[in-house]
């Protein structure tokens, strides 16, 4: 049986339930995420933010009629007092990694949420779920996608990996992933660290790489496009990327190889990294 949860496979159907959210952040995954779960019914009732100007801007978005899936739900308000979040379902933390700890503590020094069942989540690939153990209700909710506000997301594509305190927990966090028609696996803060590592190698260097690319390309850069979809495409395709690696260094092709490091001369850190790499792939060439 596969370890992944799919609404579409009729797997843990349920009720769609509309969770009063607020948000803590207001950068890309805030601003995302909480779009798409109030296009999905959820109510989002606060934005808290330091920048009181950046939580407006992004509740007046969330308060726009085609940004609703009704008209009746609640007007988003934008906030610097966090104790006000405590009369939500659900608190998400859309912050930085290192600021995680310190909202959760700041929150817990609070009288209102002692008392209170709010569940409060982060979303972090690289964070222990125990960083929010001082609540009763806690999880994490991590889209394994590169978030931009300039950029619409489906996050019917998403996958998303889950962790929770209890089974209250649970049940919000899939319930969540099923309005957003999203995947879920639920997995340990240490798979999810594994991955979020991977996500790095595919999407951080791959762009890095990508943006060499660019430099040696332009102005024909946009010619690149159909190799790197076909590329990433064959790699998944065939399962491993190792079965569909190609170019100068796997077929160790030495004069190729040369003219490639002679033409970088003028581009050190472009011949840095060729270097690195066609070592390293000419090393994996001979152990195939």
């Amino acid at each position: 049986m596969s370890l992944w949860h799919n609404f579409l496979a009729g797997e843990d159907k349920m009720d769609k339930k509309s969770y009063r959210i607020s948000f803590v952040g207001y950068g890309n995954l805030a601003y995302r995420l909480s779009m798409a779960l109030k296009y999905s019914g959820m109510e989002i009732e606060y934005i808290f933010g330091r920048d009181l100007q950046e939580t407006s801007k992004l509740a007046y978005i969330l308060n726009k009629p085609e940004n609703r899936l009704h008209s009746n739900q609640v007007e988003t308000t934008a906030t610097h007092n966090l104790a006000t979040l405590a009369g939500s379902d659900i608190v998400i933390l859309a912050v930085s990694d290192r600021s995680i700890g310190e909202v959760a503590d700041a929150l817990f020094s609070l009288s209102e949420f002692k008392s209170s069942s709010t569940t409060i989540l982060h979303c972090s690939g690289a964070s222990e779920a125990s960083l929010l153990n001082n609540f009763k209700n806690s999880g994490v909710l991590y889209p394994l996608m590169t978030l931009s506000k300039t950029k619409p997301v489906d996050f019917s594509v998403v996958p998303f990996f889950l962790e929770y305190s209890n089974e209250q927990v649970k049940r919000e966090l899939t319930n969540i992933c099923f309005v957003l028609k999203s995947e879920y696996r639920v997995t340990d803060s240490q798979e999810r660290l594994r991955l979020h590592l991977a996500a790095v190698y595919v999407s951080n260097f791959v762009n890095y790489l990508t943006g060499l690319a660019f430099d040696l390309a332009k102005p024909n850069q946009m010619f690149l496009m159909s190799l790197a979809i076909e590329t990433i495409r064959k790699a998944f395709l065939y399962q491993h990327p190792s079965l569909v690696q190609t170019g100068p260094a796997k077929r160790g092709d030495i004069e190729t190889l040369e003219k490639h490091l002679n033409l970088l001369k003028e581009y050190p850190e472009h011949k840095a990294v060729y270097e690195i790499l066609s070592g390293f792939i000419s090393q994996n060439r001979k152990l195939l």
